[in-house]
């Protein structure tokens, strides 16, 4: 992946430390990386389950299955045969499995469902929008794999534990005052109301709203803290962090660190994946609150009630008995206590920043890892130098 020859006796070291910024979710530091190519060809299965996904859901739902499972297998091998084409003009076998995937093969496998859904007879409308949902979700797919977020998720799934119990002991310092204001408002019946009967758009961009003014707030909170990753300082303290990661060898090897500016994107990359972790832990402490106001809302809050609050009848999810009374989980509750749990996640996302002990706890391990990752960068940058 690097663009430089490093001598020979590193380049094993250089390939532990690329691997490395990729679990970071750093992808980006590694010499030569190209988003291009690296990030598709790491998304071919990613790709092909999203096709395979796409002709299910293209199939017409009154076929017999005697019929669906042929046109699966029909809709493959149309995918198959213009990748083996692709693969004739990159002058590969026909039916070599592409080594390295470019956006030629991964355009074949994305409107290859359009394509299924058109030669099955769907209208132009309906082949639209499916032409749109599969573009839409590979290009998120390309965004998060290209500045490796995806990696950074299921690298440190193992890790989020303890980090996810450390968040939540600062949650419950931060939160009684609001957690005592979000229980009155649950029994509100101007809450239901103005939340209850949300539209399925409004009610979406209600929570994407929400993410992106805690995303602002991250952001904007941690500006000391991103200037300071993007410019290590060549120190003592350098060393150490670097031996605490695969650039350990290049340390005792007496490799100089070479840190040089970050370019912009790689500005960008370091400050997504400092926010994306921060980001997971706030929403974990709102996906609990959210829980919370869940079930007590199930125990107290009844359908009728429900419609004495909102004036109309709920539409009702799952209904139970319990001591021989019924309660329902109604559409009404999991939209209140969805943003019932979203107040909670940005009232957590702002006091975390603003308090000093809940910002060391929340903040300063985080900083601590991407701080290593820049310690082992600046002595993989000396070591390309040399």
């Amino acid at each position: 992946m690097t663009g430089r020859t490093p001598p020979p006796g590193d380049r094993p070291e250089l390939d532990r430390i690329e691997s490395f910024f990729l679990h970071n979710g750093l992808p980006h530091l590694s010499d030569g990386y190209d988003p291009r190519e690296d990030t598709l060809t790491r998304l071919r299965p990613a790709l092909v389950v999203l096709f395979v996904i796409g002709l299910i859901f293209v199939l017409r739902p009154d076929w017999p299955w005697w019929f669906r499972i042929p046109a699966v297998a029909a809709g493959i091998a149309v995918a198959a045969a213009a990748i083996g084409l692709v693969n004739v003009a990159r002058s590969r076998p026909f039916f070599s499995a592409p080594e390295r995937v470019g956006f030629i093969e991964a355009t074949v496998l994305v409107l290859a469902v359009p394509a299924a859904a058109l030669a099955l007879g769907e209208n132009l409308e309906d082949v639209a929008y499916v032409a749109v949902g599969a573009v839409g979700t590979a290009i998120a797919l390309y965004a998060l794999a290209s500045f490796g977020v995806l990696s950074l998720l299921v690298h440190h799934a193992r890790s989020s534990v303890g980090e996810l119990r450390d968040a939540g002991a600062g949650a419950l310092r931060a939160m009684p005052p609001l957690l005592a204001v979000l229980l009155f408002l649950s029994l509100s019946s101007e809450t239901w109301q103005a939340f209850g009967q949300l539209e399925g758009w409004r009610f979406g961009w209600t929570i994407v709203a929400f993410l992106v003014l805690i995303g602002a707030i991250l952001f904007l909170g941690l500006g000391a803290e991103r200037r300071a990753l993007c410019a290590p300082e060549v120190t003592p303290a350098l060393a150490e962090q670097a031996r605490a990661t695969p650039a350990a060898g290049l340390v005792e090897r007496g490799v100089e660190p070479a840190p040089r500016p970050l370019m912009r994107i790689e500005r960008m990359n370091l400050t997504l994946s400092l926010i994306i972790t921060l980001l997971v832990r706030i929403l974990v402490v709102g996906a609990v609150v959210g829980l919370f106001f869940g079930i007590f809302g199930v125990l107290v809050v009844d359908e009728e009630l429900v419609q004495t609050w909102t004036g109309t009848a709920p539409n009702v999810y799952l209904e139970i008995s319990i001591s021989g009374r019924e309660v329902a989980i109604t559409e009404e509750l999991v939209r209140v206590a969805t943003l019932l749990g979203s107040f909670a996640a940005l009232y957590f996302a702002a006091v975390s920043l603003v308090e000093r002990r809940n910002r060391e706890e929340f903040v300063d391990d985080e900083v601590e890892r991407l701080a290593r990752v820049m310690a082992a960068w600046s002595y993989y940058r000396g070591a390309l130098a040399r």
